[in-house]
């Protein structure tokens, strides 16, 4: 069983996102926008996304979320290179889609400068949100009473004047979780989660993955709360508390 992961860090939020074609209204850097309404479409396959770090940058995980690759029939690459994919293009990463659900590619880390995302197959798919990066799994299990399935209708329901059910508008389902990490260590929460919360998990979406082993297209596209706690214990640990939610299908 795996730890519980946040994907946020992202090589192509590092610079310009470079793709091979673009179809009109689909920009390339909708790709690295976080948000899952904007979308990036090539004209021609294979398709690329490219980005050029500046300076060797790691990563060991690709995500894409919002996409019809399997559908489109497609199969998705992760390459890195030295040299802008000249002398140097080495495969890192091949994942075939078994359905249009979230799509996570894990590997042991690598450095590069530049990575691309590289897309081959039949009919020309469709992006909302792409990563390559650096994940960060957190320290420990989570426990009950979290849940990964419940979900809460947000909508409206209808009766007669005489308390008789009509039916329900259902805009859409949320889900809605306080993760709670366990007697973690003072010095992760000061040094780890301090910077990825300034970084990114206080302003902009993310990606969770509650057990990516068992589960990998389970991953949802998260908010977090306006707070988090660290109540002490005595040794250095605490408790680490933050509340997160989702739209959900």
């Amino acid at each position: 069983m795996a730890k519980p992961h946040l994907f946020y860090d992202n090589r192509l939020g590092d610079a310009a996102v470079v793709a091979s074609s673009t179809a009109s209204s689909f920009a390339a850097a909708n790709v690295a926008d976080w948000r899952p309404y904007t979308w990036w479409k090539p004209t021609a396959l294979p398709a690329t996304l490219t980005v050029d770090c500046g300076s060797a940058k790691a990563a060991d995980y690709a995500l894409v979320y919002g996409h019809d690759l399997y559908s489109k029939g497609c199969t998705l690459e992760v390459r890195g290179s030295t040299d802008n994919f000249g002398a140097s293009n080495v495969l890192v990463a091949t994942v075939t889609p078994t359905s249009d659900e979230p799509l996570l590619a894990l590997f042991n880390s690598a450095s590069y400068r530049y990575w691309r995302l590289r897309i081959t197959g039949g009919a020309v798919p469709t992006l909302a949100i792409a990563a390559i990066g650096a994940r960060l799994e957190l320290p420990t299990w989570l426990n009950q009473p979290f849940d990964p399935v419940g979900r809460q209708i947000m909508g409206q329901s209808n009766r007669s004047e005489r308390g008789q059910p009509l039916g329900r508008v259902v805009q859409f389902e949320a889900w809605k979780e306080q993760i709670k990490l366990e007697r973690v260590a003072w010095s992760w929460v000061r040094s780890t989660w301090l910077a990825a919360w300034r970084a990114h998990l206080r302003s902009t979406p993310f990606v969770f993955g509650w057990e990516v082993d068992l589960y990998p297209t389970d991953l949802k596209l998260v908010t977090a709360g306006d707070k988090f706690d660290t109540p002490h214990f005595s040794g250095s640990t605490c408790d680490l508390t933050f509340d997160v939610e989702a739209v959900v299908t």
